[in-house]
Parts: structure tokens; sequence; C-alpha cells
């Protein structure tokens, strides 16, 4: 299992910190029983036509989560949202962690040359 890294900042819904080569933020929703994982990585010129192209073809097959680029701050996003039917288990975390972060990885891997 990957070790998480120490926090960055956190408040009483979220938790920011560094893992696997992304910035990595966890949030809680107050309304609903949802997760929220997050994980971004900078980017350089994140919005040229070829790029865009790519990510639309992302977000077509991505069943877990969406992909995104934030020009204004030239990242690259992952975003995945999950339900919590049950209280989470340590062991069920990192298992959708790990998903998270593996198309996460794919997706950025295809970004970058």
């Amino acid at each position: 299992m990957a070790r998480l890294g120490l926090p960055y900042d956190s408040d009483e819904t979220s938790l920011l910190l560094h893992h696997e080569g992304f910035y990595l933020q966890i949030s809680f929703s107050e309304l609903h029983p949802l997760m929220v994982l997050h994980l971004a990585r900078g980017l350089e010129k994140p919005g040229t036509p070829k790029r865009k192209a790519r990510l639309n073809d992302l977000n077509l097959k991505s069943v877990l989560g969406s992909h995104a680029i934030n020009e204004e701050v030239g990242c690259f996003t992952y975003r995945a949202a999950h339900w919590l039917e049950a209280e989470i288990t340590l062991s069920r975390f990192h298992e959708i962690l790990g998903r998270c972060t593996e198309e996460a990885q794919r997706g950025y891997a295809l970004l970058v040359p």
C-alpha cells in the first residue's frame, strides 16, 4: 500500500497532502455521505488543442471520475466522488485511492509527452 504524505493543510471537511507526485485533496460533504478525491499536478502549456482533444477522449472513456485542465493555474486535475453507504475501512480507502491514483496517472501520462 502506498503511504500518504504529511498534510499541507486541513479543515473540518478536507485534507490536502502530497501523494504519488500529485497534490491530493480529500473532501467530505457535510450534506451527503460523499468523499471526493481531487488529484492535481502541474502542466506546462495546458491549453493546447491536442491536449484538449486527448482530455475529451479521456472523459469519454473514464468511468470512475473526470479529467480536467485548469489553464489559469496550469495544472491537470482528476476528480472522483464516492458515495459512502457504510463506514469506510482503511483497506477500502486504500483501494479507492489506488484506483483514483492509477486513473490520474494514466490521464496525466496521455497529456505529457
